[in-house]
């Protein structure tokens, strides 16, 4: 789902650089490796990031739109990990109870 939304986001505007071509951000557009492929590898790099978002990584975002929405993701996800992880916690204390 969020793979979809990302690449969606990031497709309309062509200015989003993955982590990994930050490197080569002062060549753009010469040195791009996302929008100068096909359709799955596109989704497959935002598919990779959006698996990302639940670490709450760093994902780049370049215009207002991707700001927001990414900042909107990033949220959810850190309260997804916290309700996660303090389920996680529960049961293993359930466990060492007799």
């Amino acid at each position: 789902m969020f793979a979809c939304l990302w690449h969606k986001v990031t497709s309309s505007a062509n200015l989003w650089i993955p982590a990994l071509d930050w490197v080569h951000a002062g060549q753009y557009p010469t040195i791009y490796r996302v929008y100068g492929k096909n359709d799955s590898y596109q989704y497959l790099v935002a598919l990779y990031y959006s698996v990302l978002y639940v670490g709450g990584n760093e994902m780049g975002p370049r215009t207002d739109e991707e700001i927001i929405i990414c900042t909107c993701i990033l949220v959810f996800m850190a309260m997804y990990n916290a309700t996660v992880f303090g389920d996680m916690a529960v049961l293993t204390e359930e466990s060492g109870k007799k």
